[in-house]
């Protein structure tokens, strides 16, 4: 219970039991002034009747007696009147019920008054003339009880509303910097810091403010200095200080996870000879300038993808992995680098070879040195073919489709449901699983294709969304029929993006409702480069919980995830690969897993395969792993 809640209803019961207390007196009392009234009533009337009848009593006239009797016991509220006369041995007696419909008989069966009664001898000096006896009737007495006790507890009821009202209104007014306090705990807890809070005019609370505002205050400069270490770190081990770009090292771990993920695509090298002999005639300056143009043209020509890889490899060469693989695209594609590249250079120094590209398309079971080798070749022969030239290496294999074909292949795989179904566990270093992560392929008659195999198409021809909610909709069928299972299905950069998606998103969830629970959502973190403020508003409102997948692979990104709020994120491969060599520098990995902790969100390796691995993950910031040292099964 809240603390408003406790004051409040503390507050309540007090003033509950005040009115208790107060009626319980004010009862007591009332009832003892109306018995001792009555029972003054009754010996009055004795008196006062008893000296009008002795009279009549003395001259035997029976009628005049009964009349004033009849006097008497019709002005008043009296049960019984009895007089007995002695002299000629009658008894006159008037007696009966006095029935009051405004007090109800619960309240009469509380026998609150037993009814006074008084008796007197009538005589005439030393003659007894008789003898008169008086009972009051209680009824009127629990009348007027009941009518004043009635109206006490209605005005104490309303006092009651009126003062829970006014007491509602003054807690919530004297209680909101508490409330303050506890929403600006929350948003530091989630790492959103924000404005400080209003100081408040009561003391106490006014200090715990400063408290709270000193410290988020601190809170959010040791996140800065976090990002900056994580930026500081990043520049020095995989940044291009001239152009901006990743450099070797970067190319290569990218190069490797993407590798890693079986994922079709390719390897260009663009090399700008000129800009050595740039250097010679004119300076470093003149060269640093047109690498920095050409690394922007570069990064912008990459943005049509939703995922590649962007680096400076050598003083004259850069280097670009994209999700692309037919050899008339690339082609084009390096024919429209060359002419920019050429656009940048005024009045060249020479007018020959200002640059050439080799492309080496990544083959199945490809390593890191065998696609390299076949790009640098491809660029060797560009280099001797003629000025400008592009040269494609690309070996058809037996089970290669073009992008036409793989668009057919997928379209017909949503329609029967053709999708084979695994999942991998997600484990802590005590060896609990957190979750499953969803893998999907392709059965096709004499082949089964990885997701990396067309998830390039489903993105060119905007599937992205049918297959999402498709997948979806089955590990939320499937987790209906297994409640102790968490899931997490991986999203396509393009349904990230769109609003239908979200909706549809949500009427799913609506229909599964209880299996919703259990099902988690991981974003690539590619869909943030252009969407980012897009996907606020759908994630602050998701129902289930969400992760973002290689985490790390933009660096520009890093500092910006600040408002988000995931509850995990998965480690680019590219950072956990080497974590077991003997040379490896783990500062920076160290650096992001700071960065995802900062927003409050779990680490998690990817492709872990040995025990050697693990040992080291464990000593870094790193919270969970996954991969092939626990091997996928089928759903």
């Amino acid at each position: 219970m809240t603390l408003y809640r406790q004051l409040v209803v503390t507050m309540l019961l007090l003033f509950v039991l005040l009115f208790v207390t107060a009626y319980s007196v004010q009862f007591s009392s009332t009832r003892s002034y109306l018995a001792q009234q009555q029972e003054t009533t009754v010996i009055n009337t004795v008196t006062s009747l008893g000296l009008a009848l002795t009279p009549y009593l003395e001259t035997s006239d029976i009628v005049g007696a009964e009349s004033v009797i009849n006097a008497v016991f019709d002005g008043g509220f009296y049960r019984k009147v009895d007089l007995k006369l002695l002299a000629v041995d009658k008894e006159i007696s008037r007696e009966h019920e006095i029935f009051l419909p405004s007090v109800p008989q619960w309240f009469i069966d509380l026998d609150l008054f037993e009814g006074a009664k008084s008796e007197v001898v009538l005589t005439s000096g030393w003659l007894q003339l008789g003898e008169l006896s008086v009972e009051g009737h209680p009824s009127q007495a629990y009348y007027q009880l009941w009518q004043g006790m009635s109206q006490l507890a209605f005005w104490f009821v309303m006092c009651f509303v009126l003062v829970w009202a006014l007491l509602v209104l003054a807690m919530r007014y004297l209680l909101k910097p508490l409330h303050d306090i506890e929403h600006h705990a929350r948003e530091i807890e989630q790492h959103h810091f924000g404005k400080a809070i209003a100081l408040p005019s009561t003391r106490e609370l006014r200090e715990v403010v400063k408290a709270i505002n000193s410290m988020s205050q601190k809170l959010e400069l040791q996140f800065k200095e976090q990002a900056d270490e994580a930026e500081r770190l990043r520049h020095k081990t995989f940044i291009d200080e001239v152009s901006g770009l990743g450099n070797r090292e970067y190319f290569l771990s990218q190069s490797q996870s993407w590798l890693s993920e079986h994922r079709q695509g390719t390897i260009m090298l663009v090399a700008v000879d000129m800009l050595e002999q740039l250097y010679l005639e004119e300076g470093f300056a003149a060269r640093d300038s047109l690498v920095k143009a050409i690394a922007l043209n570069l990064r912008q020509l990459c943005q049509r993808y939703n995922d590649f890889a962007l680096s400076r490899i050598s003083t004259n060469e850069f280097a670009l992995l994209l999700p692309e693989f037919e050899p008339t695209v690339l082609t084009a594609l390096g024919e429209e680098i060359n002419r920019f590249i050429a656009g940048l250079v005024i009045n060249p120094v020479s007018p020959h070879n200002i640059s050439i590209i080799g492309a080496g398309v990544l083959q199945q079971q490809d390593t890191i040195g065998q696609v390299l080798t076949r790009a640098d070749n491809a660029l060797n022969q560009a280099r001797m073919n003629a000025e400008g030239a592009v040269v494609i290496k690309h070996q058809p294999q037996k089970n290669d489709l073009g992008r036409l074909a793989w668009k057919k292949l997928v379209e017909h795989a949503l329609v029967e449901d053709n999708f084979k179904l695994s999942s991998q566990a997600v484990m802590d270093f005590a060896g609990h699983v957190q979750h499953e992560e969803l893998y999907i392929a392709i059965n096709q008659e004499d082949a089964v294709h990885g997701a990396g195999s067309f998830l390039s198409v489903v993105e060119q021809f905007k599937l992205g969304e049918k297959l999402d909610l498709h997948i979806i909709e089955r590990a939320l069928r499937y987790l209906s029929d297994n409640s102790q299972v968490k899931l997490a299905v991986n999203l396509t950069a393009y349904s990230c993006g769109q609003a239908s998606f979200w909706h549809q998103l949500d009427l799913l969830l609506a229909k599964y409702a209880s299996a919703a629970s259990q099902l988690l959502l991981e974003l690539p973190e590619s869909a943030f480069v252009s969407n980012k403020r897009a996907l606020m508003t759908p994630l602050s409102q998701l129902r289930v919980g969400w992760g973002i997948d290689h985490f790390g692979r933009h660096f520009d990104l890093l500092t910006q995830f600040g408002d988000l709020r995931p509850h995990y994120v998965k480690l680019d491969h590219g950072y956990t690969s080497q974590v077991a060599l003997p040379d490896y520098n783990d500062a920076f990995l160290a650096a992001v897993c700071r960065a995802a902790h900062s927003m409050g969100a779990q680490t998690i390796a990817t492709r872990v395969e040995t025990k050697e691995q693990v040992n080291v993950l464990k000593t870094l910031y790193v919270d969970a792993y996954q991969g092939y040292i626990s091997p996928p099964h089928r759903l």
